[in-house]
């Protein structure tokens, strides 16, 4: 029973659909869609305000916590969201503005983790 549990996990995990966004999907995407591009506007011009205010060292440390959001948790977040019937567009939209959110407070935390704030 146990091995045929695992084999049906394993098949699970084989054939469920890929939630990934990959660079294509994201410049189409962005293309294709409005509120999608607005909300990618929106988290590049919060990155532009972080830049200019962070110590550099804060900002490599933002940077290296985006590339892990980029690589799975905007991923996760919009497959969270899909599951609730949200569509593709609308759950990485959904994600990017929660990241644009986001963004000030853990540049804050990254400061503090860092020294550079009380």
């Amino acid at each position: 029973m146990k091995r045929i549990f695992a084999v049906l996990a394993l098949l699970l995990v084989a054939v469920s659909p890929a939630f990934a966004l990959s660079d294509e999907e994201y410049l189409t995407l962005k293309k294709s869609n409005a509120d999608f591009a607005k909300a990618d506007r929106r988290l590049a011009q919060v990155w532009k305000e972080l830049k200019a205010d962070l110590y550099k060292d804060a900002f490599a440390e933002l940077q290296k916590n985006q590339r892990e959001w980029i690589e799975s948790g905007r991923d996760e977040e919009a497959e969270d969201l899909m599951s609730e019937g949200y569509s593709k567009a609308e759950a990485y939209t959904i994600a990017t503005n929660n990241r644009a959110d986001e963004l000030p407070d853990i540049a804050v935390w990254v400061e503090r983790n860092l020294g550079l704030r009380q």
